[in-house]
């Protein structure tokens, strides 16, 4: 349940024209760093769920070690395989280093095959995820990552068409052809018992409660204290980081369909939770939209003192300093 759904909160964003402020670049450099943290963590927890690694000193190194590994192996493709240029010396040392980077590839014929470079290049690391134990769906979202806008400049006016089209391509396969099938071959999995719905709302009720307290107030108060966001920001991101999308399902088809280490009832209690915590993230955006833009006012009082939470002003000031207009 740690990985933020990046797409749904960005959609949520642009419906209310805030797709372009610091707050959401916070939002989405956090949601990236949850996600690799979860494919992480399911790389190295599977292989023990499921009996694949024993659960000794041993298999629970070997497993770190090709975690830590392909981590590695991806961090060498986006620092030193993939880049046509680089601030590393390496590339001042041996130039002819940039002609074989990700660019040159996606530049064959003028850039006619961008998207198949692309899809091979997610399937090549997909592949390699599979051959160190990892479910294949890590090594395409690593591919994504590491695969950058700029690769698709190639020609002399530094134009992004390519770009813009591959992606357009990319995004028509991913949710009109492949994607549903996806969510299809899930749904299939699932017999709607209401006995089991019933018994597990306490369930739903308590892990979404927690969550959503859980999830607003850390991502809060960490972007307030170490990414120095205002109040109005830090909680525009607290709520950002709320939705639960492709890769959580992604994790519960590893867990549930795949594996089978995820109880029916557990299951059940994620999916529920998962809906409604989807269905906040919309709502809570466009409630916080006026005080994030500084149409309305949200203040705390604490004592002689006044939070303002609203405000990119000074945040905390003397009750009697207040000006009228507050």
């Amino acid at each position: 349940m740690t990985a933020t759904a990046v797409s749904l909160t960005m959609v949520s964003l642009k419906s209310e024209n805030l797709q372009n402020s610091p707050a959401a670049t916070g939002i989405m450099t956090s949601a990236i760093l949850d996600d690799v943290a979860s494919l992480a963590a399911v790389a190295i927890i599977i292989p023990m769920a499921t009996g694949a690694a024993e659960i000794t000193v041993i298999g629970v190194s070997a497993i770190l070690i090709k975690a830590i590994l392909f981590f590695s192996i991806i961090t060498l493709l986006e620092l030193i395989i993939f880049p046509h240029d680089s601030k590393l010396a390496l590339f001042k040392m041996y130039p002819f280093l940039k002609r074989f980077g990700m660019k040159g590839f996606i530049s064959i014929s003028n850039g006619e095959h961008a998207t198949l470079v692309v899809l091979l290049t997610a399937l090549l690391i997909s592949l390699l995820s599979y051959q160190f134990g990892f479910h294949p769906a890590v090594g395409a979202y690593m591919a994504g990552l590491v695969i950058k806008q700029e690769y698709f400049r190639f020609n002399s006016q530094e134009s992004e068409e390519g770009y813009h089209e591959t992606k357009k391509i990319v995004d028509n396969v991913a949710f009109s052809w492949i994607g549903p099938v996806f969510f299809v071959e899930l749904g299939t999995k699932i017999a709607f018992d209401m006995e089991i719905l019933v018994s597990v709302i306490p369930h739903v009720i308590t892990l979404t409660l927690g969550l959503l307290l859980a999830q607003i107030i850390s991502a809060s108060v960490s972007a307030r204290y170490t990414g120095n966001f205002q109040w109005h920001e830090s909680i525009m991101i607290g709520f950002g980081m709320l939705g639960r999308a492709e890769l959580a399902f992604v994790v519960m088809d590893i867990g549930y369909v795949q594996n089978n280490v995820i109880t029916t009832d557990a299951f059940y209690t994620l999916m529920a939770t998962a809906f409604f915590l989807n269905v906040s993230v919309p709502l809570l955006i466009k409630w916080w939209k006026p005080y994030f833009t500084g149409e309305k006012q949200f203040v705390v009082a604490l004592g002689s003192k006044r939070l303002v939470l609203s405000n990119p002003g000074e945040e905390l000031q003397d009750t009697l300093k207040i000006p009228e207009r507050r």
